[in-house]
């Protein structure tokens, strides 16, 4: 069972309309088993139950500590390979699933995995964790895939805008990364480009007239080895120039780490860190390497908007600020114990995890840098760990305002753990952390040493294009150099 850190938003879920009552109810024969989709339902029941309340009030400990006889009790069955029997929780939903089959207009729009898929999800919902979530083997898949870095497409980061070209406004996917290696870096899109249509059944469509963003997006991703068709206004000065490109589609790795040197002072490098994946550590370590290299006597580490993401990718960053054998997080069950530590020790892992390994020599590398660290109320998670651990440390000094507050971890199961004909995952809130200072920011956040607020006029920029000229938190980063 992995740890992660990264946030997630659960879906929503409504109700259906009801049989008229003059109607006479007669049983129904079910062709597909409903068994399976309670007992299913039974197995999500029993592990969020166990599972997704932590630091609880001693009333509610003492009541679920009554709880787990009876759930162990439920597992050994579901184990077994018997059915939970419910006099009648799990009749009334089967003689409601058997209502909607025989009297909703809408019998049978849905499938019945897709139901089974709506009811595991609705369930871990309402649990009132809601980091939980319910996952198909598809939706893990893609998950899974995304926190490796690994994609399909043509490599670049967008922020959805509207820009004015020659009196006329667009819709358009402002360019504000390109991958190195990737299909849209081999083709000629650069930074800033605007991206305003794409081809469309053999024409060029705006993104108004494809019906928006998303709409447009859906035709720019793509499998490896079709083809994207885009056309771009790239700003020269107050005019534009119109080009359009043909990219194949292919494999890239994505960018969680970006860098640059101050405008106003090249002895200053800039390193933005937009999520804990784990990809994070090597760029993370190749960009301060390059920075380096390049004369950079002074750093900003930028975790604004920075959601968190990945517990192995955390420690390994962290690892080389600190000394070995130091203290990175505590993580404690829902009944205050602590149930695991976590050290900056080295790092040798031959799985997905060997692109976050540390080497003995690397431990601390980076200790003895002049740090700050800009922070804003979107840090959160792992980003809140790095933020606390340099404070904690003493190791930089923190600028810009207090974080969101988000110290618990989401560990995710396998449900096929219990059997290979259980499918899909359950990710839940298994604990609360704490950092070296032995205090949880959980619903508090991490407050900066400097506190700093955007101006109104730099509140119109998407942070992430921001003029560094109008950023008053990196402004007042650097001035802590001085």
């Amino acid at each position: 069972m992995k740890d992660y850190n990264q946030d997630y938003i659960p879906g929503q879920w409504g109700t259906g309309p009801q049989p008229a009552a003059s109607k006479e109810v007669k049983p129904v024969k079910r062709g597909v088993s409903i068994g399976f989709l309670l007992s299913a339902v039974c197995i999500v029941a029993v592990f969020a139950i166990l599972f997704t309340y932590t630091m609880t009030a001693e009333t509610h400990r003492k009541y679920y500590s009554n709880k787990l006889a009876e759930q162990q009790a439920m597992i050994e069955q579901l184990q077994n390979g018997n059915r939970w029997q419910s006099d009648l929780d799990l009749e009334k939903l089967e003689m409601i699933a058997d209502l909607i089959e025989e009297y909703s207009y809408y019998a049978g729009a849905v499938g019945e995995e897709d139901l089974l898929t709506a009811v595991l999800k609705a369930y871990v919902e309402a649990t009132g964790d809601r980091y939980a979530e319910y996952y198909t083997e598809e939706e893990y898949k893609e998950i899974y895939q995304q926190n490796q870095g690994d994609y399909e497409g043509i490599g670049v980061s967008v922020i959805q805008t509207v820009a004015t070209v020659e009196g006329y406004e667009y819709m358009v996917f402002q360019i504000i990364a390109v991958y190195e290696g990737s299909p849209a870096e081999d083709a000629g899109i650069c930074v800033g480009d605007l991206l305003y249509a794409v081809k469309a059944e053999d024409t060029y469509q705006t993104v108004s007239e494809l019906g928006g963003y998303t709409q447009a997006l859906q035709l720019i991703r793509g499998k490896k080895g079709t083809q994207a068709e885009v056309a771009v206004f790239r700003p020269h000065g107050e005019t534009f120039e119109s080009l359009t490109y043909s990219i194949t589609r292919d494999a890239y790795e994505s960018q969680s780490v970006s860098y640059l040197f101050s405008e106003k002072d090249p002895k200053v490098g800039i390193v933005r860190i937009s999520s804990f994946d784990l990809t994070t550590p090597s760029q993370f370590k190749t960009a301060v390497n390059r920075l380096l290299a390049g004369g950079a006597e002074h750093f900003v580490f930028d975790v604004r908007n920075n959601p968190g993401g990945d517990l192995q990718s955390i420690k390994a960053v962290l690892t080389y600020f600190l000394q070995e054998g130091d203290l990175i997080l505590k993580s404690i069950d829902r009944n205050g114990k602590v149930a695991k530590q976590y050290f900056a020790t080295p790092i040798d892992e031959s799985d997905e995890y060997a692109a976050c390994n540390v080497a003995k020599e690397e431990i601390g590398m980076f200790a003895d840098l002049d740090i700050t660290v800009i922070c804003n109320e979107n840090t959160a998670s792992a980003a809140e760990v790095f933020t606390a651990t340099m404070r904690d440390y003493e190791l930089a000094t923190v600028v810009g305002e207090t974080t969101f507050g988000k110290g618990i971890m989401q560990s995710t199961l396998p449900l096929s753990f219990f059997g290979e004909q259980y499918t899909g995952y359950l990710k839940m809130t298994t604990y609360a952390y704490v950092t070296a200072c032995g205090v949880t920011y959980h619903e508090i956040g991490v407050k900066p040493d400097v506190e700093v607020s955007l101006s109104s006029e730099a509140q119109n920029y998407n942070i992430y294009v921001l003029p560094q000229e109008l950023d008053d938190q990196l402004q007042a980063a650097i001035a802590q150099f001085r």
